[in-house]
Formats: structure tokens, sequence, C-alpha cells
């Protein structure tokens, strides 16, 4: 068992022979099916049913070379901003993806105009992708005419993808001095949950100075990235940035509000357990910034590796044997990235590797609870890919908001096991731990949620500098925290340490997380009433998430989301922690 993951299972190296042969292998795919398209376009008649056939399964081998190559140079630039090699080959991949967009928004096109005969007498693959097709669709009414697409295609490098990169590279490299030592801003931000309190504000100092280091190069990108957004929504005709997200993630407006009119209404009961954390802290004017993470128990116990394993595999064993034996294979078989070093991407992902039926986790492990709970996270995302890894390869995708569906539900398991299981101090500092996740998903997303939406439409007609951001992001967390927090101490910098904000076409990739703590809170419930009658049924749903909408996966496991009492029916599972910490925390 090593503390970094081992890619070999895709290539090993770009220098290998498979990736070269691969390369090769999708520049000729591509081709083939740009002549494909051509010959169609040429023959002057309408696409039918054995040609989309056939152009599907151009699609599906694509997509799974494609997948391969894409997944190894990400996961080798986010191990090492400085991967020369993994920089030039993803800018070579990138150019070469892009050439194909206007053939496939052709075919999109097609796809739309186009009637299908009765399923009955489709051909099979017609039918397997049923739902995907129809999500084209949906799509077709928003694409651009030929000549623009092709545009947006080869732009994409240069655009939203170039800001990206330039995130990464400032995110990688910042840092500040800390106690006569360089510490990146991954470091820094991993010491928010310091043993002592000098520790934790001396660490937050650092960090915002780490922030202000690079606050213009990362304002730069966040300007252009949302730029772009607002004038894609535009050109595409949706009604705005949000609408265009909601539409990608096969996610319905009503879902949204009613999650957000429900988080609004129980905001100040998160503010209730913010003030009394404080309290007992010893502040007066709510928690700073840099207490949130606090840990109310004293010295932390801290994991090694292997207790990390033991733990989580214990624990998933009671669940399903299939989740125990998926985490010890990443334990054992070096899935996982563990510590944090510079150049290495902060933060923590997933990988599902749906081709060779494994995944590849990033964390940047410290041994805190937090952080085995963090490895949890992230292979609830291994387990969700594991339901859907035998789709056919274009329906291997799940959305944003279902996407943290697993994971959350991994947390719940941990903790939840971990509070029923504890007594006395403990059981209050665990139930304090849960309450921080629940704060970091109500006010914190909600924040983020909120700041976006106001640097959104701030960019709409103008270029924000770092002083203005920091303004909004201010604004939209005295907003979420409302007296929780002490508004001396608030984090106006948190705009520049996440990556959420940063992905080209991946707008408002905040809202999925309250979404998924909360729908996996829901499903946690009900896990506790029907015991090991609940878990094939909590398959299916997982398994369906990539084949149908949100709301539809919702209702395999009996929820309506569009309806707000299903979120306050979640949020008293929250109000009933916040009720015993009050209890057991009150002053004598």
């Amino acid at each position: 068992m090593s503390d970094t993951w081992n890619l070999d299972a895709l290539y090993r190296g770009f220098d290998d022979p498979k990736y070269a042969a691969d390369m090769q292998r999708m520049e000729q795919g591509l081709e083939r099916y740009k002549d494909t398209v051509r010959a169609i376009r040429d023959g002057g008649a309408p696409l039918t049913a054995e040609q989309l056939a056939g152009l599907l399964e151009q699609e599906e081998a694509l997509w799974c070379v494609g997948a391969d190559l894409h997944k190894f140079t990400q996961m080798r630039q986010s191990a090492d901003a400085g991967d020369a090699a993994a920089a030039a080959n993803m800018a070579h991949l990138l150019d070469k993806i892009g050439t194909v967009a206007p053939f496939v928004a052709q075919v999109k096109r097609w796809v739309c105009e186009m009637e299908l005969p009765e399923p009955a007498q489709q051909p099979q693959i017609l039918q397997d992708y049923a739902f995907y097709l129809g999500q084209v669709r949906a799509e077709g009414a928003h694409l651009l005419d030929t000549p623009r697409e092709e545009l947006l295609a080869r732009m994409q490098r240069f655009s939203g993808d170039a800001w990206n990169r330039q995130f990464y590279y400032y995110m990688s490299f910042a840092g500040a001095e800390l106690n006569g030592q360089r510490k990146t801003l991954t470091e820094l931000r991993g010491m928010a949950r310091a043993a002592d309190t000098a520790t934790r504000k001396a660490a937050f100092e650092a960090e915002l100075e780490a922030s202000r280091s690079v606050e213009q190069g990362v304002a730069n990108a966040l300007n252009g990235l949302k730029m772009e957004a607002n004038l894609l929504a535009e050109l595409r005709g949706y009604g705005s940035v949000v609408d265009m997200t909601l539409a990608a993630s096969r996610m319905e407006r009503k879902t949204l509000d009613a999650l957000w009119s429900a988080v609004e209404d129980f905001l100040p009961r998160m503010w209730q357990y913010l003030r009394r954390k404080a309290a007992c802290m010893g502040y007066k004017n709510g928690l700073p910034w840099y207490e949130l993470n606090a840990s109310a128990g004293g010295e932390e116990r801290l994991y090694t590796i292997p207790e990390a394993k033991e733990l989580l595999v214990n624990c998933f064993a009671r669940f399903s044997p299939d989740l125990a034996e998926m985490t010890a294979r990443a334990f054992d078989e070096d899935w996982i990235d563990f510590y944090p070093r510079p150049g290495k991407s902060g933060g923590a992902f997933c990988r599902n590797l749906s081709n060779q039926k494994q995944s590849r986790v990033l964390t940047n492990y410290n041994g805190t609870l937090d952080s085995v709970v963090t490895i949890a996270h992230e292979l609830g995302h291994a387990y969700h890919g594991q339901q859907i890894q035998d789709h056919r390869p274009l329906n291997r995708t799940y959305t944003m908001p279902v996407a943290e569906t697993a994971s959350n539900f991994n947390e719940a398991l941990v903790m939840h096991g971990a509070i029923a299981a504890a007594r006395g101090p403990q059981r209050v500092a665990l139930i304090e731990q849960r309450l921080q996740d629940y704060a970091q998903c109500l006010c914190d997303i909600y924040s983020r949620f909120l700041f976006e939406s106001a640097v959104v439409e701030q960019c709409r007609t103008r270029l924000l500098s770092p002083a203005e951001i920091c303004a909004l992001m201010d604004d939209a967390q005295a907003r979420a925290y409302g007296d929780g927090l002490d508004p001396a101490c608030r984090h106006p910098y948190m705009w520049v340490n996440k990556v959420h904000y940063y992905f080209q076409n991946l707008n408002f990739y905040n809202f999925p997380y309250t979404f998924g703590i909360l729908f996996a809170t829901g499903l946690y419930r009900s896990y506790q009433q029907r015991g090991a009658a609940f878990v094939p049924d909590y398959k299916r749903m997982l398994r369906a998430t990539t084949v149908c909408t949100v709301e539809q996966a919702a209702a395999m496991a009996g929820v309506d989301v569009t309806d707000k009492a299903f979120w306050q029916g979640s949020l008293q599972v929250v109000d009933d922690l916040i009720t015993e910490y009050l209890a057991a925390t009150e002053p004598a």
C-alpha cells in the first residue's frame, strides 16, 4: 500500500507505447467520424436509424479511448502542476477533440429533425440510448448554426480552458511563510483543524497573504470564465447561466427553489449552533472564520493510513459487503494519492475509470477524522461509478446534483455510525463535527451560490477587480452565516481557493453539495427504517442516475425533491443534532 496513486491501469507514462497507440486510435477515429458525417451530409438524404446507430457506435469508441487519455493527462496535471509533458499532451488532446465538436453538433441537429421508427423496429443501440437521444433533442433547441459551433469548439482551449489552466497554475504554487517555513495554500488550509487556536489563526492569516499574492491572476480567470458563461447562455437562448446549468443537470428549477427555500428558513437555527460554539470557545460576537472547523473535543486523534482503511472497511461492511470490498481495493491497489505537496492540486476528487472498472482518488490527507471522512466521500463517488460502469459508454455520465449522493451517503454512514457508538464528551464532539459538515453545506455552500450569482450578474457588463470580488464574497457570507460568524473575521478570499468556480462549461458547482448532503440525509433515514431491504433500492437508484432526470431518480427512492417538505424532513435530522448539542453545552 503506497501513499501515492498508481496510474498504470491507464498508462505507465506519456512515453508508454499504449498511450501513443491510443492517441493514434483516437485521432483516426475522429477522422473516420468526420468522414462519415460529411458523407451523410453530402448525400442530401435525411439521417436514417441505421446511420444513427453507426454514428453512435463510433461515438462509443471515441468516448472510451478519449476518456482514458483525458483522465490520465488530467490526473497527471493535478498531481503536479509543473508537469510539462502533461500540459503539452492536454493541449494536444483538447485541440484534437475540439475539431469534432461541429460534426457532433450536426448529428445532434439531425437527431432533432428525424422521425425515429417505433422502438421495436429500432436497432438495439437506439433502444439502449433512448434517454440519451431524448436529451440530445432537448439540447438541440439550444445549438447554434454550424459555423458558430465550430468556432466555439476551436476556441475552447484558448478561452475558458485557458482560464482554468491559469487558475490551477496559480493555486498549485501559491503559498506564504508560516513560522519560518514556506507553506503551500493547500497546506495552510489543511491547518484549519489544528489543535490550538494560535496555529489556526496564524495559518488563516498566512492563507489570506497567499491569496493576496495571486489575487489578480485568479480574478482574471474568474472574470473570463463567468463572462464566457454569460455569453454562452445568451447565444444558446437560455434565460440565465443558472437555467443553462439546470438543463445540463437534468434538474427542474422548482427543485432548486424548494431546496433553497427550506435552507433559507433553517439558517437561523444553524446560527444558533454557531453562536453556541463561539460562546464555548470564549467569543462574544460569533465565530471567527478560523474557528469554524476547530475541534470541540480537545486534542484530536490522528489516523494512520492503515487505521483509516480499517475504520472505513469495518463501517461500510455493515452496510454492504461490496462497498467494503471496493474500499479495501482502493487502499491495497494504490487508487489513492494521499498527502499534500508543492504543485499538487488542493482539495479532493475522484475519477471513475469505467473502462478499467476502477477509480482514482486525490486527497490532501492530514490524519484527522475529517480527512478520513473525505476519503469516504470520494470513495462514495467510486461506488457510484461501480454501479454505472456496465452501462453503455454514453450512458455512464451522471449530473452534478446526483453526483454528490453516494459521496454524502458514505459520510452519513461513517459519522452517524460513530455518533451512535459514542457516549459523553466524545459523542458531543462527534455531533459538533457533524454539525460542521452541515454548516459547510448549508451556510458556506449557500454563500457560494449567492456569490457566484452576484459575480455572474456583474460580469454581464464589466470586469470585476479583486477588491470588488472580495466585497461580493463578504456580502454573501454575511447573508449565509448571519450573526453566527464574527463580522470582523469573515473570509473575503474564499473565491481564490475553490476550484468549483473555475471549470469551463460547469457553472454553479455549489448547490449540488447542499442537494447531496440533504438528499443523502433523507436516504440515510430510510436506511435506518428499512435496514438491509434499503440497499438494493439504493443501488438501483444510483445506477439509474445516468439514464433519467434528477426528479425521476429521486422518485425511485420514494422521494419528491420538488416538494419543500422533503427538504424540511431532512433538515429535521440537523435540528435534532443541534438540540442535543445545545443541551449538552448549556452553561452551568
